[in-house]
């Protein structure tokens, strides 16, 4: 009977340590933020930065639509290196894909579209990343409208991102990019638009990437 009872006390004991450790686990990935807010005892000169107001207008001349309507997953997770986007925190292969010429002293529009799996339901990750950038000779560079610095990861892999609910949100983002010379600008030129996306947070007890469908990249040139 005594070993009956120690049998017994010892299964739940063991039970008790594994649910501490899910429940631990999943404390760490709630607690792991997409980013930080300024720190109220930073140097004043670092409370004092603000970010660069941008902006680019001009009329339309021509839109350009590139979609995946079909189911697509991704092994990638964000902070783990699989050298996609810029900073290579993306998987390898875009998502989506196409071309633009761009001339000088004009915009680029874009907007992305996606339908994102729930990390509970679907198994996957809790959040999904994306990122959408211009490619030529020296490599991919973000639009503007990402967060430079996600999880504070480096190298800088800028990003936008989503936590879906119980089943399916959908995600939905804009960008753009003003062709010229100055700060925070691309030289005219022919680019490949990208699409990378990844599942997220780094360091997560459940590593497995991101689940999405309909994929929706629409790109207005002005």
């Amino acid at each position: 009977m005594k070993d009956i009872f120690r049998a017994t006390r010892f299964a739940g004991l063991a039970a008790s340590v594994i649910l501490l450790g899910t429940a631990t686990a999943g404390a760490q990935d709630r607690e792991r933020r997409f980013f930080e807010e300024p720190k109220q005892d930073a140097a004043p000169a670092a409370r004092e930065r603000r970010p660069l107001a941008l902006s680019c207008s001009g009329p339309i001349t021509k839109v350009i639509d590139v979609a995946y309507e079909d189911l697509k997953t991704t092994s990638a997770v964000y902070g783990s290196g699989p050298g996609g986007g810029e900073g290579g925190q993306f998987d390898k292969t875009p998502v989506l894909s196409t071309k633009v010429t761009l001339a000088k002293e004009t915009c680029l529009d874009a907007h992305l579209s996606v339908i994102v799996g729930s990390g509970q339901l679907y198994g996957r990750s809790r959040m999904a990343l994306f990122q959408v950038t211009l490619t030529d000779a020296k490599g991919p560079r973000h639009m503007v409208g990402h967060y430079e610095t996600p999880f504070g990861v480096s190298p800088m892999s800028p990003a936008v991102a989503i936590e879906s609910e119980r089943d399916v949100d959908m995600l939905s983002a804009n960008f753009f990019q003003k062709v010229g010379g100055g700060p925070h600008e691309v030289p005219p030129g022919t680019y490949q638009v990208d699409v990378w996306w990844a599942g997220a947070p780094p360091g997560s007890a459940v590593p497995t990437g991101a689940i999405g469908m309909a994929f929706v990249l629409k790109l207005y040139l002005r």
